[in-house]
C-alpha cells in the first residue's frame, strides 16, 4: 500500500461558509512523486508544480493536496471530514496502484470557464432552470450543482449540437450527465 495513513490534524470553521468546516490531514509519507500521475488520474485537478500543490473539487468540497498533507474546505461535519479523508487516501492508493498504466503529466491544466459553456446555451435568460440567467446556469454546470438537462431549451429540436458540446464539457470536468 502506497499510503498507510491519512490522519486528521486540524478542524476549524470554514472561512468561506460559516455552516461548514475545514480540515488539514497529514500523510504517512511524502507523495510528491505521485503528483504527475495524480494530475493525469484526476481529470479535474489543477497541478501547480511550482507551488507543489494539486487542487480539485469533490462535490462542493475544495481539496488541496500538498506533498505531506491535505487541506479540505466546505465540509459538512466531522463525519464528512473522515469520509473525505478516506476518499482521498483511497484515491491516492488507487492512483499509485495504477501508476504503470498512467502517463504522467506535469502541465497545469486550464479547466473550462462558465463563459466556455455559455457559448453553447440559448442565451434567453428564461429562468426555467431555477436561476435568472444562462450565465448563472453555466456557472452552476461548471461547479457541478446543475446537470445539462436542467436547461429545457438544450433539449429542444435544433439544439442537438449545442447540447452535445455542453455535455462534453461537463464530462471533461468529471461530472455525470
Amino acid at each position: 500500500m502506497y499510503l498507510e495513513n491519512l490522519d486528521l490534524n486540524f478542524i476549524q470553521p470554514c472561512t468561506t461558509d460559516s455552516n461548514r468546516i475545514r480540515i488539514r490531514g497529514s500523510f504517512s509519507r511524502n507523495i510528491e512523486d505521485l503528483f504527475p500521475y495524480l494530475n493525469t488520474y484526476l481529470k479535474t485537478g489543477i497541478y501547480n508544480q511550482k507551488a507543489g500543490t494539486l487542487t480539485f473539487n469533490y462535490g462542493p468540497k475544495i481539496i488541496i493536496i500538498y506533498k505531506e498533507e491535505v487541506a479540505v474546505s466546505k465540509l459538512l461535519n466531522e463525519t464528512d471530514a473522515f469520509e473525505t479523508l478516506d476518499y482521498i487516501k483511497n484515491l491516492i492508493n488507487d492512483c499509485a496502484d495504477k501508476r504503470e498504466e498512467i502517463i504522467p503529466n506535469e502541465e497545469m491544466r486550464k479547466l473550462p470557464s462558465p463563459i466556455d459553456v455559455y457559448e453553447f446555451l440559448p442565451k434567453i435568460n428564461c429562468g426555467k432552470c431555477g436561476v435568472a440567467t444562462c450565465l448563472a446556469f453555466s456557472t452552476k454546470l461548471i461547479n457541478g450543482t446543475f446537470k445539462p438537462n436542467r436547461c429545457v431549451h438544450l433539449g429542444e429540436r435544433g439544439n442537438e449540437k449545442n447540447k452535445e458540446e455542453v455535455e462534453k464539457i461537463v464530462l471533461m470536468i468529471g461530472y455525470d450527465i
